[in-house]
């Protein structure tokens, strides 16, 4: 029987495995018990979903603040080429494959693709979100143990100077700049 890793100690191994080649890349890292990194203004941090549980584990991602504020937030795994994105799916699939099945597998209540909840069964949690690894989705990264963790920590490695480097803040948030266009067009409205 594999041991559920909660929130906490996530971070706390996560943290062990990412940081050598944050600060190879010249990035410090930020508060003790989080996994997070900052270089200047931008912070890099992984998030764990609330949906989470000693039965079907949890999922994590990478998200990161370039500049003050929220409107700076982005989820970096959307930056996965195709290629990484397959690799990524046959992963997921070999995790949740190792995931213990109670007998009988009942049906549990998971996050669908449309972000509603759905019902599956344990067997089934990699065709709960389908689309999950269609770009440009966002992407969540399921684990149960620190084998798990170890395994994403192996695939992210390479794929981090890629997913962390900087980008403009159009690029950055979508809404940033529609929130900027309306306040522009509102200036010439009529008062």
């Amino acid at each position: 029987m594999r041991d559920y890793l909660k929130s906490k100690d996530f971070h706390r191994h996560m943290r062990s495995l990412l940081a050598p080649k944050f600060r190879a890349l010249g990035w410090e890292s930020q508060t003790a018990g989080k996994c997070s990194f900052a270089r200047g203004r931008r912070v890099c941090w992984l998030q764990v979903s609330q949906y989470s549980n000693s039965l079907i584990g949890a999922k994590f991602t990478i998200n990161m603040t370039e500049g003050s504020g929220s409107a700076g937030d982005i989820r970096r795994l959307r930056r996965l080429d195709e290629a990484d994105r397959a690799f990524g799916k046959a992963l997921e699939e070999t995790i949740i494959a190792r995931l213990a099945r109670p007998d009988p597998d009942s049906e549990i209540e998971v996050v669908g693709d449309n972000g509603g909840t759905v019902l599956v069964k344990l067997g089934d949690l990699a065709r709960a979100n389908p689309r999950q690894w269609e770009i440009p989705s966002d992407v969540w990264l399921p684990y149960f143990s620190k084998g798990d963790v170890d395994d994403w920590a192996a695939f992210l490695l390479p794929r981090l100077e890629r997913m962390t480097a900087p980008c403009s803040p159009e690029v950055i948030d979508p809404q940033l700049w529609a929130q900027r266009f309306c306040r522009f067009i509102g200036s010439f409205r009529s008062k």
